[in-house]
């Protein structure tokens, strides 16, 4: 009899796990080159297809926000779970992501809905100083910056940003529940936030380093963000497939597999 998913991860977090921030930067990259060629391809396709969508009035924004970038996002996922399991993923395994989009779609929206109420508050100190009409003029005319400076907040408002930066990393794995443990977006938004919450130093640490790879990629004309991003994908996964004991099962030795997307 395998194990619920819900009831596994309430066992790990009860139980405790650990952190083991240098190995997963190894294995992500260990993962990367079982099949980079794939990676860089689907990366390539990720930039261009996002771009392009974007570029739709309106439509696009929301299209590539609720639905486009969050299944790419998870192909890179299920592409890595199946390398990590000594399989070898068709190519077509980074679209279906595409078979998650209604549950990606609705934990994208609420993840926004409640990281954006948190932060009003600086928000309004924004724009009491004058910061929200000084950016909404320059969004209007780019070419001309506005001839007015807005006065600079009060330093302490910045700690109003701590709720959001809080949220933003405790959600941080809602897309690996929804496709690696098919879990609905809500349970998988709680999954997230109770088990980072008991990581949370870590991983901030963690997202910012691995954050700094990615974003290393931009030199070289940006070439280099074809593999910077997949291989900063392959991290996050392999410290959610490790924290989560993804490939685990205490009961038969199948583990969750039997629930995860082949």
């Amino acid at each position: 009899m395998t194990e619920d998913p819900k009831a596994k991860i309430e066992r790990i977090i009860a139980e405790g796990t650990n952190f083991r921030f240098g190995d997963y930067i190894s294995r992500g990259f260990d993962i990367f080159q079982k099949d980079m060629g794939s990676f860089i391809g689907f990366t390539a396709i990720f930039i261009v297809l996002t771009m392009v969508i974007g570029f739709i009035p309106f439509i696009g924004t929301i299209a590539n926000q609720l639905v486009v970038a969050p299944a790419l996002t998870v192909g890179f996922y299920l592409f890595a779970n199946q390398l990590d399991k000594g399989e070898r993923p068709e190519f077509g395994t980074f679209f279906k992501g595409f078979d998650f989009v209604g549950q990606l779609a609705l934990g994208a929206l609420v993840m926004g809905l409640i990281i954006g109420i948190s932060l009003v508050p600086i928000g309004i100190v924004f724009w009491k100083y004058g910061w929200s009409e000084w950016y909404m003029e320059l969004m209007q005319n780019p070419a001309s910056p506005p001839d007015f400076r807005p006065d600079l907040p009060p330093v302490w408002s910045f700690l109003l940003l701590l709720p959001a930066i809080f949220l933003a990393v405790a959600y941080a794995w809602t897309y690996h529940f929804i496709a690696l443990y098919r879990l609905e977006f809500w349970d998988a938004m709680e999954a997230s936030r109770k088990l980072l919450t008991k990581h949370w130093v870590a991983y901030f640490a963690f997202a910012i380093v691995t954050g700094l790879i990615a974003s290393a990629g931009f030199i070289l004309l940006c070439v280099g963000i074809l593999a910077t991003l997949p291989a900063y994908m392959c991290m996050t996964y392999a410290a959610f497939a490790d924290v989560t004991k993804l490939h685990e099962n205490p009961s038969d030795g199948d583990g969750i597999e039997r629930h995860l997307i082949e």
